[in-house]
């Protein structure tokens, strides 16, 4: 029996048996240069509400201190 799993790019759960459709027709590759930046940040949503608790906490802080650094 297929045992669901989650997806590491859009981080819902699916089948095992399901997955490899979704994440091929949810979440196509798309050409090199063509993701909008829109795009961009509704992935990075995404993968950020999978972390816990801690890494949250970490990867914030370390977004501040990468904002603070001089360009």
């Amino acid at each position: 029996m297929p045992e669901p799993v989650r997806c590491d790019v859009c981080g819902k759960l699916y089948s095992s048996a399901h997955l490899s459709s979704h994440k091929r027709l949810a979440h196509a590759k798309r050409k090199a240069g063509s993701t909008s930046q829109e795009d961009q940040m509704k992935t990075i949503v995404a993968l950020y509400k999978t972390l816990s608790t801690e890494h949250k906490k970490r990867l914030l802080a370390q977004l501040v201190t990468n904002e603070q650094e001089p360009s």
